[in-house]
């Protein structure tokens, strides 16, 4: 068998890694992005059990996302909407508060899709239902976290450029 490169990679070589909040979210996801070695495009493979979401309704300044359905069906909570999605379906979420976005499925069976995106930093996620925003520098979300050099979440007080600069 030919050697393969090291960008060449199959998700059975990978470990699944899992995570969970509460009851609403929890999903399993494996990242091509590092171990591909690519760096200006992200990918990863999603997995959520019925009822489950994968994040908070959130949208992004700097870095788009796409997802393609390879299997179940959910909805993109999407413009105060609940869009259907089927294995088939592309679709894309560019940068700003007009595309924040949610995956839920909302069916019997598992929803899996690949998740996709653009890999800029500094990055910054609004969460609009909660008001708390993400702040991610140094290396792109979904990249190495050890090169992370400022990741923080918080939610913002209203205050006027100059205040604290005596």
């Amino acid at each position: 068998m030919t050697e393969r490169p090291g960008n060449f990679i199959h998700q059975d070589d990978m470990d699944w890694r899992e995570m969970s909040h509460g009851d609403k979210y929890e999903f399993k996801g494996k990242s091509f992005t590092i171990p591909s070695g690519a760096s200006e495009l992200g990918c990863g493979l999603f997995v959520q059990k019925p009822g489950k979401r994968a994040f908070p309704l959130h949208y992004h300044l700097a870095n788009e996302e796409a997802i393609y359905v390879l299997k179940g069906q959910g909805v993109v909570v999407y413009q105060d909407r609940e869009v259907p999605i089927r294995a088939g379906d592309y679709v894309s979420f560019p940068v700003g508060a007009e595309h924040a976005h949610q995956i839920w499925n909302n069916s019997q069976e598992n929803l899996e899709y690949l998740c996709l995106s653009t890999m800029k930093e500094p990055e910054i996620a609004i969460y609009p239902e909660t008001g708390k925003v993400g702040i991610f520098a140094g290396v792109a979300p979904g990249q190495n976290p050890e090169k992370m050099t400022y990741f923080k979440f918080f939610y913002p007080e209203d205050c006027d450029y100059w205040d604290g600069e005596e």
